[in-house]
């Protein structure tokens, strides 16, 4: 069937058919009829923009004939009723389709002919209220009207509409349309509506709506006096007062408003409709007129802005005379602002913000400020916004069984409520944040007031957790208990005069005074503005309230919030952690009511610990530990696992749990707490989760907990608590400097060996049971926190730990166990070496297994890419650090030296040359860079291969030789690795082959592929890494270096090393000779060409050669 209406759309006479299919007696199905017209339409659209293609004209008005001649006969009485609704939409579109090919040049009475049909009659000119008047309504059909105006609505759908999108011949055309109807149909048009508005108002509301809302669209671009004279706007005026019509005039009223012309002949069109005193005099009661009433406010006060700003458009005359309108406005918008329902106030937020940025402006300018009007439109403009902030009284928060764990952070889920009251808070505080620039003593004064009367009312009268409103007349009279409502107001503008203050000038709760350079004091903030003294005094005060003891959900998560976000205020305010913590331990904090609320309020106490200082702990541990012990139960939920491994959302409740596990490790970490006391605590804590995961290991074989999804990840819990508790203590500090040994340590021994049971416990799990992804995630997070914590005494785990890893991880995880291994070389450094140089050939074997792995499978998938290009990036981000570290000695050990070069083909031959990927492209030649720096130009390790800053390198370039930090040299002692050792030797030798046969070359190939674009951003870094290996080879070719005088080496001071121009005596640099003589003639280069290149390379800086060998490439490619 599909096939068959396919060809009949494609046959040149199927529109012929079409048309005699929907003008056929008795009337085909709807179905059919509606497919017609689709045929009908592809036709006429075939026909061109101008509709002379594709021999049109016969075809079109053989159409025009059909479709008029069925209208006239069909739509003139009550069977009009009957079509379907659809049907009638589609034929009036057809119909515009049809006048848009055709008007004016092969149906210029279009419009004509169409309001004949109606029984109106022909009028033009001006419509007049006696003109309307001599119009007999018995004549008028309503049916054809409704037919009229649907097509009149089409025609401004498909013309005028911006949505639409339209070609520039069809916007020509339209214009040409648009032009030609302004000569007399629009005021054809006009005639219909004016009759329509003045004889169906009563009788047929629709469509005077119809009238209405056509007037409303088409004033964009007609003549605005066809509609806004006297007879129009009296009719529409009283439309106002109509309960079925008067939203609809005043969406058109609003268009009206809006209509594009210069700001005088804006001026006047106001006048005339005296606009601002119909507002005055109107009444509504139901929201969606008042809504309707706000938007034309809005509309009429944006217009006033704009015509009393602009000074080079308008006389001083019409800039005071829009003031003096929009001053008169003010008080009106203030009651739309202060509507009890958000889409009434929503719909003037425009011109608020319009009026405060032209306050603003005004202000700024010189001995400018603001009249005694504007301050008292702020002053009562002001309480207006606070007051709008708190919530509605009935709004709909999920009761304690309804609410659910949300995010990681335990939030509230946002519906569309939240998200609408969120996006209307953010509006309000704009406006708010604008005042306070403005007016900084209002600004203080009302948030102030408002704040401390809400909090003194609580603290004397307490809050409601079940009613909204305030007793006893509420309001904030204070003659009564307070409602949940203004509580939380009195919460979120202490949060809002909080964050206005950070915003504006930082918060540094030092003191309520600040010393002055001539000795006097002065406030922490501007005279009459926000000061760090009255948020300390509003934080006190909500804490003296008892505010936070109200169960209702939206205050606990604020109260707790606000000291999360000010924890200054416990720098100056220490006796304020005692209260605010025991209100976290409470009935309302980690164990509030509502579930959603309670787990964020684990999540803010852990930010509350974790932010006070440490001294101050010890006399909370204690206590601390005992409230939150029973909600440390771990209980596995095995319908997490499919979220956390797909969707990466975690493991439900226990997520937030480990907030609080974390948080139990920063109260045991205070150095002042005693001892015993915190291995008292340790052991409490770390008893049930060792216990509980030898009993699961203990009660079945190792294959028998692998296929058992609770087991595991109740074990991966068990460990994952470990790994929180211990990131709870502070990393143990490394001197990186020199030898990379631990500064006295901040763990007692006691604490380190309970730590190390815990890692061996960790360590023997993960090698029983090294198969399931979720154990072996559990493991490197927990050992990689042991790692920082307890520094080189976790070392020996790492080869373990690496070993169970690698064999049996996924490619993204290896991606993460790379990132994970470049942190530790990077912290231990020389510390590491031993370590690192065992682990450095399985993990790379295992890198190079998988990318040939996936590479021989199917990478056809998106996904599969993209693991790809992670664990490329991943594995030369991880060999980059090793060089970075001055670990580069590693690879020279025994059992890794003869593997040098096999090592780094892949990375030369492969992950280098692959155009595809210009990231990787750039880090393979970065390590490359490097290691030739390494193992040709410094094979003493006179010089760090680390990135050095200028400041850095001026340091070392002025330190004595026998002062210098050789990291490098730290590093091959730690390995007994001598500077003469054969094995070293040779695989330098091998890999200087290498880079002479392949490295070097591809240097030159990569630039010249297919794929490589020189004109992009990423390509022209690559071509700069290239440019920096040429130069790096070129000073290994040196003959004092080259010739392994390392006296010379030693001598050099950082950073010469690593800056060109090289220099030097080309003849006797063995990598110039190789360039100039063989391998740039190899390639066809003349020998004129390639001295000139070696000369370049050997005199030019980094930047000047990086810019000349973009452009050899390119000329010689």
């Amino acid at each position: 069937a599909t096939q068959y209406c396919e060809s009949v759309k494609a046959s040149p006479d199927g529109w012929r058919a079409c048309l005699e299919l929907f003008t056929a007696t008795p009337e085909k199905t709807p179905e059919s009829r509606l497919f017609a017209l689709q045929v009908i339409d592809a036709m006429i659209m075939g026909a061109g923009v101008f509709g002379n293609e594709n021999g049109a004209a016969a075809k079109l008005g053989t159409t025009r004939a059909a479709l008029l001649e069925f209208v006239s006969t069909r739509y003139t009485s009550a069977a009009y009723q009957n079509e379907p609704a659809f049907i009638r939409n589609t034929l009036a579109h057809t119909i515009t389709l049809l006048a848009l090919a055709t008007y004016p040049s092969k149906w210029p009475t279009f419009v004509k002919d169409l309001i004949s049909l109606t029984g109106l009659p022909d009028a033009t000119g001006a419509p007049t209220e006696d003109s309307a008047r001599r119009v007999n309504s018995a004549s008028i059909n309503p049916y054809m009207v409704d037919f009229l105006f649907k097509v009149l609505g089409a025609l401004d759908e498909e013309m005028v509409n911006p949505a639409v999108p339209r070609g520039a011949e069809e916007m020509s055309r339209n214009t040409d349309i648009k032009d030609s109807m302004r000569v007399e149909d629009v005021a054809r048009m006009a005639h219909v509506w004016y009759s329509i508005l003045i004889h169906f108002s009563g009788s047929h509301p629709e469509l005077a709506k119809g009238a209405l809302r056509l007037m409303g669209v088409f004033v964009s671009w007609i003549d605005i006096s066809l509609i806004v004279n006297q007879p129009f706007v009296s009719v529409v005026f009283s439309l106002l007062k109509a309960p079925a019509l008067r939203q609809q005039a005043c969406h058109c009223l609003t268009e009206v408003v809006g209509k594009g012309m210069s700001p005088p002949e804006k001026l006047e069109l106001l006048q005339f409709l005296s606009i601002v005193d119909v507002l005055g005099q109107l009444e509504f009661g139901d929201v969606e007129f008042a809504e309707a009433v706000g938007k034309l406010a809005n509309a009429v006060g944006v217009e006033l802005k704009v015509i009393w700003m602009e000074k080079h458009l308008c006389t001083p005359d019409n800039n005071a005379a829009a003031y003096a309108m929009l001053e008169k406005l003010m008080p009106l918008l203030l009651g739309f602002l202060s509507h009890e329902y958000d889409e009434v106030s929503s719909s003037v937020f425009t011109v608020i913000g319009e009026i405060l940025t032209a306050f603003k402006k005004l202000q700024q300018r010189e001995d400018a400020s603001l009249s005694a009007a504007q301050q008292d439109f702020l002053s009562h403009l002001m309480p207006v916004l606070v007051d709008k902030l708190k919530y509605s009284d009935d709004y709909p928060w999920p009761s304690a069984a309804e609410a659910s764990v949300g995010d990681n952070e335990g939030s509230l889920d946002e519906g569309d409520e939240e998200a609408l009251f969120s996006e209307l808070r953010r509006s309000l505080r704009v406006f708010i944040d604008t005042i306070a620039h403005i007016a900084p003593d209002l600004y203080n004064r009302t948030m102030l007031t408002a704040a401390q009367d809400i909090f003194k009312q609580c603290s004397q009268y307490g809050t409601s957790s079940e009613r909204a409103e305030d007793e006893s007349g509420g309001g904030g009279n204070g003659r009564g208990q307070l409602g949940w409502v203004r509580a939380e107001l009195g919460l979120y503008l202490t949060q809002a005069y909080g964050e206005r203050l950070s915003s504006n000038k930082g918060l540094r709760f030092t003191g309520p005074k600040y010393a002055q350079p001539n000795g006097q004091h002065t406030s922490s903030a501007g005279v009459g503005g926000p000061s760090i003294d009255s948020l300390s005094e509003l934080m006190t005060m909500s804490i003296q309230s008892g505010v936070v003891a109200c169960q209702h959900p939206a205050i606990a998560p604020l109260f707790f919030e606000n000291f999360v976000r000010f924890g200054g205020y416990f720098d100056v305010q220490r006796e304020a952690v005692t209260p605010v913590l025991t209100a976290f331990l409470g009935a309302t904090g980690i164990r509030h009511a509502h579930a959603s609320v309670r787990v964020r309020i684990w999540y803010f106490l852990h930010r509350f610990v974790k932010q006070l200082p440490s001294s101050g702990l010890a006399m909370y541990s204690s206590d601390f530990i005992s409230a939150v012990n029973d909600l440390l139960l771990i209980r596995a939920d095995p319908s997490t696992i499919g979220n956390a491994l797909a969707a990466g959302t975690g493991y439900g409740l226990f997520d937030s749990q480990l907030f609080l596990f974390e948080s139990c490790g920063i109260m045991l970490a205070p150095t002042g707490l005693d001892d015993s006391v915190r291995m008292s605590l340790l052991q409490h804590l770390f008893n049930p989760l060792f216990s509980g995961a030898q009993r699961v290991m203990n009660s079945r074989s190792a294959e028998q907990i692998l296929q058992d999804p609770r087991s595991l990840l109740q074990i991966h819990h068990y460990l994952t608590a470990i790994g929180s508790i211990v990131k709870g203590f502070p990393d143990v500090r490394v001197d990186s400097k020199t030898v990379s040994v631990n500064l006295p340590h901040q763990l007692s021994p006691s604490t380190a060996q309970v730590l190390l049971k815990a890692a061996d416990m960790c360590i023997a799990i993960l090698e029983t049971l090294p198969g399931s992804h979720l154990i072996r995630e559990a493991a490197r997070f927990t050992l990689s926190r042991m790692l920082s914590v307890l520094g080189a005494e976790a070392l020996p785990y790492l080869p373990r730990l690496i070993d169970s890893l690698v064999s049996s991880c996924a490619v993204e995880e290896l991606s993460d166990l790379l990132g994970f291994l470049g942190l530790v070389v990077f912290k231990f450094k020389p510390q590491v070496a031993p370590t690192a140089s065992k682990l450095l050939l399985p993990v790379i074997s295992k890198v190079y297994g998988l990318l040939d792995q996936v590479a021989q499978g199917s990478t056809s998938g998106t996904d599969e890419v993209l693991l790809l290009q992670d664990l490329r990036k991943a594995y030369l981000t991880w060999i980059m650090a090793i060089f970075n570290s001055d670990l580069d000695s590693i690879f020279l050990v025994e059992q890794n030296a003869p593997h040098l070069v096999t090592i780094f083909q892949p990375i030369a031959g492969q992950l280098a040359t692959d155009t595809s990927n210009p990231q990787c492209q750039r880090l393979a030649f970065s390590v490359l860079f490097k290691a030739i720096q390494a193992w040709m130009a410094d094979d003493m390790g006179w010089h760090t291969l680390a990135t050095l800053t200028p400041s850095a390198a001026a340091t070392l370039a002025n330190t004595k030789d026998s002062d210098r930090v050789v990291l490098r040299q730290a590093a091959a002692q730690a390995l007994e690795l001598g500077p003469d050792n054969k094995g070293a030797r040779e695989a330098r030798g091998h890999f200087k082959q290498f880079v002479l046969g392949t490295v070097v070359p591809a240097c030159f190939d990569v630039p010249t592929r297919a794929g490589f674009n020189m004109a992009d951003a990423q390509a022209s870094l690559v071509v700069a890494e290239i440019a920096a290996v040429l130069q790096m080879v070129l000073l290994a070719g040196r003959p004092e270096i080259a010739s392994g005088n390392q006296a010379w080496a030693a001598a050099m001071p950082p950073p010469q090393l690593l800056t060109p121009p090289i220099g030097g005596d080309l003849n006797q640099n063995q990598f110039a000779a190789f360039l100039s003589s063989a391998l740039l003639p190899r390639l066809g280069c003349p020998d004129s060409m390639a001295a000139e290149f070696v000369q370049a390379l050997a005199s030019l800086d980094q930047k000047q050669f990086k810019k000349y060998f973009a452009a050899f490439i390119s000329n010689n490619a």
